[in-house]
């Protein structure tokens, strides 16, 4: 059909054209993923770049009331220490991280790690009564659990209350 030939010519010609789009679309696509995990490396190395700084000037504070504390009076080397505390609280604040609070709270073995149970008789069970290590969150995710002493009611008195 001699009619057809200028349209399968220009819907070859459209094919080409889709081709090389598509082409020039997926090399765009590839040249930003490596861009993106370009820029993504970097964010890390100054993220890790400024922790290191903030534990460099920490270290140096430290080192600095140690030295001093050879010769000084207790009392200056404890507002020394008093200082660098409250300077750590705050980059620690700054930088996302946070002290949890779970005393008074239920034992839960995925966020808190017990290192001990004690008999209270005016506690519930699984309660948190102690913290033997405080636990952190960074952005609300736990990076170190909490070491706790968790209560648990007498077992005994229990079981004799039951008629055991």
């Amino acid at each position: 059909m001699p009619g057809e030939a200028p349209e399968v010519g220009e819907a070859s010609e459209e094919v080409k054209r889709l081709r090389e789009e598509n082409l020039y679309l997926r090399a765009e696509l590839d040249n930003l993923r490596k861009l993106l995990e370009r820029e993504v490396e970097e964010a890390g190395k100054r993220a890790a770049e400024r922790l290191v700084l903030t534990m460099l000037t920490m270290y140096e504070e430290v080192e600095r009331i140690y030295n001093h504390a050879q010769t000084a009076d207790p009392e200056t080397t404890l507002e020394g220490l008093r200082i660098l505390v409250r300077e750590m609280r705050r980059m620690l604040s700054e930088n996302g991280i946070r002290a949890m609070e779970v005393i008074g709270k239920k034992f839960d073995p995925f966020i808190h790690e017990a290192v001990g149970f004690v008999e209270r008789e005016d506690v519930d069970d699984d309660v948190i009564i102690a913290e033997v290590s405080k636990g952190y969150e960074f952005r609300g995710r736990v990076i170190k659990p909490p070491r706790v002493i968790v209560s648990r009611k007498s077992y005994q008195r229990e079981a004799n209350s039951c008629g055991g």
